[in-house]
């Protein structure tokens, strides 16, 4: 159940392209030789050097204390299996869109815990915030809300890494329905599936066993909510809020808050889709094509 897709699914090791990937560690140059000179520095990134910042902020901010103890605290953080991790997800992304072009440098930095930017896509480059997965319970995150510093773990940096990605292979909703953008967010995980096989579902949406676990043994009630409260097709954005952005538990107003996870409407999407899935046994980029409400009506979800 937690497993993403059989194995056979997928392709084997020896059958995925090569691809051009270099990974490049930023705050290491920036915070860890600091007797590089800054310009040298600026030279090889100019995009992290707006001009109007004069260079006495970058030295003082290269030596300042607290810059210094969340660099250190990066170091052990993914145990020497940075790149591979990263470069497997591109490989797989390789293998089902060979004609995209994907960014070619993965750039690692700090961005001052930043959690609402942990990866971004910016065209040829990747950015990796990796001061955002140094544990739940690191000291450095006192302060931030509890269901946010659940997340902010190592074991979800595949996770950060496709959804950073994802707009590149997942249309948009073709509508406003509360339906529309539920399938497409659960045609998001169905890609984390296939471009980290060997991840379990549950860290793929960022969820504990035991929220895992509470979303298994309600999903008949959730689904029964969604249709006694006709929600699929309404397009009330309100829907958005309480169902499907990160949160401390998923709005029922109703006695299933009571141990919910955020995001719901996410989870429910990805069981559907899976259901499509599996009934119909579509590919990859058949799945990504479909029109939710075909997507729903072929695979007889009825939980």
């Amino acid at each position: 159940m937690l497993g993403a897709c059989t194995s056979s699914k997928h392709p084997k090791q020896n059958q995925l392209p090569e691809v051009s990937l270099e990974l490049i560690r930023f705050e290491q140059q920036f915070f860890g030789n600091i007797d590089t000179p800054l310009d040298s520095v600026k030279a090889q990134f100019p995009y992290f050097f707006p001009n109007k910042t004069p260079d006495s902020l970058w030295q003082n901010k290269r030596i300042d204390s607290l810059q210094q103890t969340l660099y250190k605290a990066t170091k052990p953080v993914f145990d020497g299996e940075l790149f591979s991790r990263i470069e497997s997800v591109f490989k797989h992304a390789k293998y089902y869109f060979p004609n995209e072009q994907l960014p070619q440098k993965v750039i690692t930095l700090l961005t001052d815990v930043d959690y609402t930017f942990r990866a971004v896509d910016a065209d040829s480059l990747l950015l990796i915030s990796v001061d955002t997965f140094l544990g739940a319970d690191h000291p450095l995150y006192d302060g931030i809300p509890q269901y946010i510093r659940k997340t902010l773990q190592p074991t979800h940096l595949e996770a950060e890494l496709i959804d950073a990605l994802s707009s590149r292979f997942v249309p948009k909703p073709t509508g406003r329905t509360f339906l529309a953008q539920c399938i497409t967010a659960g045609k998001r995980l169905v890609l984390h599936d296939f471009l980290a096989p060997k991840v379990s579902s549950m860290y793929h949406i960022q969820y504990s066993q035991e929220q895992w676990d509470w979303a298994l043994e309600h999903e008949e009630d959730i689904w029964q909510y969604f249709i006694e409260n006709e929600l699929l097709f309404s397009t009330d954005d309100v829907l958005a809020f309480r169902f499907l952005k990160p949160s401390p538990f998923s709005k029922f107003y109703t006695y299933l808050e009571d141990g919910s996870p955020g995001r719901i409407g996410v989870w429910i999407g990805y069981r559907i889709v899976q259901a499509y899935q599996k009934r119909t046994n579509a590919t990859l980029q058949e799945i990504l094509l479909e029109d939710a409400q075909e997507i729903l009506k072929k695979s007889r979800y009825n939980p």
